[in-house]
């Protein structure tokens, strides 16, 4: 009975590893109701931070082609719409209305696209209530506090329930590059006991993969965390000079990781910019792109007028160092005090972070006095 279960076993593992395997590339036959010839829709690649493909339409049908080295997540993006897919090399039909994308179109193709299809599924029940109450609140569709605080309510709840979801089902998927994707982008809400567990059992193959390699940084490296020392990294400036953030030991730093795609992050540059006078007086300002894609940072940089400490390893969402300053969201940003200690952690863009940079900082230096 024994040797029956081992080989069952072997067999499970053939078969999955089976499903790494790439062919040459891969094609999407696509079709977009509502949308007039010549419009164009491209294909993002999430992980490269680039588009990889673009393809005018006509009769709102259009190709698209190239290849992956592995299977991750793409959008396809079509005017201001989206929707995602679980990109590999093989042959994918699209189709979807142009309104809400994200939510109504129909994929085949690929065995990392049917887990995505049977987590979306899934996931659809409570999409429809939380984009319902996310709609009404947008739009002021509420006639008192009362409504707007139970939409409110429900949006903090159906929230919860989808990303438990989300982690639900990477646990029960371990074996896939879309559970391993999960389990990254969602690894400070998940103990760290359990994470270790799963990521011991994962074939080579996904351990390999960038998302496999920068979950092993979270769970066997040191990590940023308030009320420790910041970690040291060298990295290139945009003009192409080293740099290390412990050449500004002895002053306050703001330590801030963003990406030129991120709309929050971009209006946290151009608010710096614009209230430079407004900051703490010798407070030293590091913005750290994880754009991957070098074009992108420089157009950023340019349209936002940095003009501080500009950096990145450019190694995108998985690099070591995002990975090891627990960015999970961005932007995220850390105010270091002139020891090195990280003594606050910010999660998003606050509209009145000058002003709490200031009080930070005064109350700080008190506490030193």
């Amino acid at each position: 009975m024994k040797k029956k279960v081992n080989t069952l076993g072997l067999v499970v593992l053939t078969m999955i590893l089976a499903s790494f395997s790439l062919k040459d590339g891969f094609i999407v036959k696509g079709h977009i109701d509502g949308i007039e010839d010549g419009t164009w829709v491209k294909l993002y690649d999430l992980d490269q931070g680039m588009y990889i493909d673009s393809a005018v339409s006509k009769g709102g049908n259009f190709i698209l082609k190239g290849s992956v080295d592995y299977p991750r997540e793409c959008w396809i993006k079509c005017k201001d719409e989206y929707s995602i897919i679980q990109m590999e090399n093989t042959e994918f039909t699209f189709n979807s209305p142009l309104k809400e994308m994200h939510q109504n179109s129909k994929i085949k193709g690929g065995k990392e696209q049917e887990l995505q299809n049977e987590l979306s599924k899934i996931q659809q029940p409570n999409k429809i209530i939380y984009y319902s109450a996310l709609d009404s609140l947008l739009n002021n569709l509420y006639t008192n506090e009362d409504q707007k605080s139970r939409l409110i309510k429900t949006l903090d709840e159906t929230n919860t329930i989808i990303q438990n979801n989300y982690i639900s089902y990477a646990k029960n998927h371990p074996n896939s590059y879309l559970g391993v994707d999960i389990l990254y982008s969602n690894r400070m809400s998940i103990p760290k006991d359990t994470l270790k567990s799963i990521y011991k059992n994962l074939p080579p193959e996904l351990q390999e993969t960038r998302r496999g390699k920068s979950l092993k940084i979270h769970l066997y490296e040191e990590l940023a965390e308030k009320g420790k020392p910041f970690i040291d990294f060298t990295v290139k400036d945009i003009k192409g000079n080293d740099f290390s953030l412990s050449s500004l030991k002895g002053q306050y730093i703001y330590l801030s990781f963003w990406s030129a795609g991120c709309g929050p992050c971009r209006m946290e540059n151009k608010l710096l910019s614009k209230s430079s006078k407004e900051l703490p007086k010798g407070l030293a300002l590091v913005s750290f792109s994880i754009d991957k894609s070098r074009k992108y940072w420089d157009i950023a940089t340019e349209a936002d007028s940095i003009t501080w400490h500009n950096v990145s390893d450019l190694s995108g969402v998985n690099g070591k160092i995002k990975t090891q300053y627990q960015v999970q969201a961005i932007p995220t940003s850390f105010l270091i005090d002139k020891d090195g200690i990280i003594i606050e952690k910010f999660i998003g863009y606050d509209t009145e972070m000058l002003e709490r940079l200031n009080k930070l900082v005064d109350e700080h230096e008190g506490k030193k006095l």
